[in-house]
């Protein structure tokens, strides 16, 4: 497993944010990893990403004692290994990291100061009209005719000729093709699977490919890939899982970049009215070209292209806080208010005004995109000169 892998994995299941498939994918890791690499792992890479008095041993075996009472710590998990005492003294250290990200919640930050929010709060207030965004896109074929997908029955969706467009009962598409035979190009036709604001979809390619759809975006794609390469086009975010073919190398066209892969995990942003398209790699590698600039990302790194240059900039990324929205979450990192809004205008579908100047606070933290957008708004308004105003589907950010 990739280092940045096993990193995003680790920090999700200590944040409470890791799903079932990728917890499993993580203990399974772990029964068969040298304990040596991942106290590696958490010692320079998880540790340090917070600041906080050192932990003792009784509170690290309160923490270890709630990981080993976990329900997703089955009779078959390392812990019931045959190294019981080297297993101990590592999950004893990531006790500890658990023990600094438990306890983190919503926290604004102004002149260098940190204030934390407790978390508990937010179960007692009062859900919103405004609900968080769930499952919901159109699917439109190159006939023209629309799906509604969440109106739709599982099942078969379509035929297309060549393959057959399923919805399974977990939230995707699926296209499967009918014969293993090359298809000629003429029978081929193009297909648009759009999410609205508030909504997220995922697809399964002809070939394999998985596709998460974040909100307000769209993937337009083949329903088969012919000739020596894989080509789509994409609007806004998503996360992708690419099919291994190195006969055929993967490209997604956002504008002027290109992203060229041959089988990886990355994702990448690209919304309209962002200032620049950002891919962040977790696994194999990725070439970004936009006009005559190329640069070959390695596993952990970002690619950022401005707009408006030819530019691109490649740096050490931040994995959770590119995965978060997939993984069911917002991470706000020193963010101003604008960055956050456009998220919560994204994810909650509604419009935002802005009446004042916010410059001087930059916001952090971690916040489920499953909860009320009120409880947020509130959080913001308790710790930082901001106030806010719900009119129906439209919300005024004040001084």
């Amino acid at each position: 497993m990739e280092k940045a892998r096993l990193h995003s994995l680790l920090h999700q299941y200590l944040n409470n944010t890791i799903n079932i498939v990728d917890c499993e994918e993580l203990l399974n890791h772990l029964k068969k990893t040298d304990p040596a690499e991942i106290e590696h792992i958490i010692d320079t890479n998880l540790l340090d990403l917070n600041e906080g008095p050192a932990f003792g041993a009784e509170q690290s075996r309160k923490v270890f004692d709630r990981i080993k009472s976990d329900s997703r710590f089955s009779e078959n998990s390392f812990i019931a290994s045959e190294k019981p005492k080297t297993y101990k003294l590592l999950w004893l250290k990531i006790a500890a990291a658990a023990l600094v990200f438990f306890t983190a919640g919503i926290f604004i930050i102004r002149h260098n100061k940190i204030a934390v929010i407790n978390n508990k709060q937010a179960n007692n207030m009062k859900p919103s009209v405004i609900v968080p965004g769930s499952q919901k896109a159109v699917l439109t074929m190159a006939n023209g005719k629309v799906i509604i997908l969440g109106n739709a029955n599982n099942g078969m969706l379509a035929k297309t000729g060549i393959s057959t467009v399923l919805k399974t009962h977990n939230g995707q598409i699926v296209y499967q093709i009918k014969s293993a035979s090359p298809v000629a190009d003429n029978l081929v036709s193009y297909n648009t699977l759009t999410t609205p604001k508030g909504g997220e979809y995922q697809v399964i390619l002809p070939d394999g490919t998985k596709v998460w759809l974040n909100a307000a975006s769209s993937i337009t794609y083949p329903t088969a890939f012919t000739g020596n390469e894989r080509h789509v086009k994409l609007s806004g975010e998503a996360y992708f899982e690419v099919a291994k073919n190195k006969q055929k190398p993967f490209y997604v066209s956002m504008n002027n970049v290109q992203v060229r892969v041959l089988g990886t995990h990355f994702n990448i942003a690209a919304y309209s009215d962002d200032d620049a398209i950002t891919t962040t790699l977790l696994e194999g590698s990725v070439q970004i070209t936009k006009n005559s600039q190329q640069s070959l990302l390695k596993p952990g790194q970002q690619a950022v292209v401005n707009n408006d240059a030819d530019k691109i900039l490649v740096s050490e990324a931040n994995i959770d806080d590119a995965m978060a929205w997939k993984n069911g979450y917002f991470l706000f990192n020193d963010d101003n208010i604008t960055t956050i809004m456009k998220k919560v205008s994204r994810w909650y579908d509604v419009d935002i005004d802005y009446r004042g100047k916010f410059d001087d606070q930059k916001f952090g933290g971690t916040y489920y995109r499953s909860k009320s957008i009120t409880e947020l708004l509130q959080y913001l308004e308790m710790v930082g000169k901001i106030h806010f105003k719900i009119t129906g589907r439209r919300i005024t950010v004040m001084n």
